[in-house]
């Protein structure tokens, strides 16, 4: 597989209220022949994520319902393209998590990230999120980073070269 989306990718993505530029340029970059994977545990967290923002009164309760509506419309149509892959939520990534949440004092959310993306053998986790970076098992690329595009385009390159396909233009 590529790369693995933490669920903050999509948020970024598609809350009304942040940064939305560079996250939408990544999923962008997702297609059939470079896809992106990410927990089916996405969606609940997306579902949590924005009711915050009505709670805080940041967003509508309508205009949350209509960004999670939109959010699950595009993923759904990204999962039957090929560009998207959700994988589920195992009871064996439940219990793989421990070691995460005692050992690398991770939240039990980003544990299951965290096993979704060993097991599906990404290339890199890309996150917002400062938690990650201590994990040693996985590349962690945070879209903040001046280098981002340009380490997203060098896996996407290899991807290619691994998997032979097609030379992708960047967009």
């Amino acid at each position: 597989m590529s790369i693995y989306l933490d669920t903050n990718i999509f948020y970024n993505a598609y809350s009304p209220i942040e940064d939305r530029f560079t996250a939408d340029w990544l999923l962008n970059q997702l297609s059939s022949d470079f896809p992106g994977v990410t927990s089916e545990w996405t969606i609940v967290e997306m579902f949590r994520a924005l009711k915050k923002q009505v709670n805080l009164n940041k967003i509508e309760n309508n205009d949350a319902q209509v960004v999670i509506d939109l959010f699950l419309s595009d993923i759904g149509e990204d999962t039957q393209k090929k560009k998207l892959f959700i994988i589920r939520v195992k009871k064996s990534y439940i219990m793989a998590a421990r070691p995460f949440i005692f050992n690398e004092n991770l939240y039990a959310a980003d544990a299951v990230h965290t096993i979704t993306a060993l097991q599906a053998k990404v290339d890199a986790f890309i996150t917002y999120d400062g938690d990650f970076k201590k994990l040693k098992k996985i590349p962690i690329i945070n879209p903040k980073k001046d280098d981002f595009k340009n380490s997203i385009n060098e896996i996407k390159e290899n991807y290619i070269k691994k998997t032979g396909k097609k030379k992708l233009k960047n967009k």
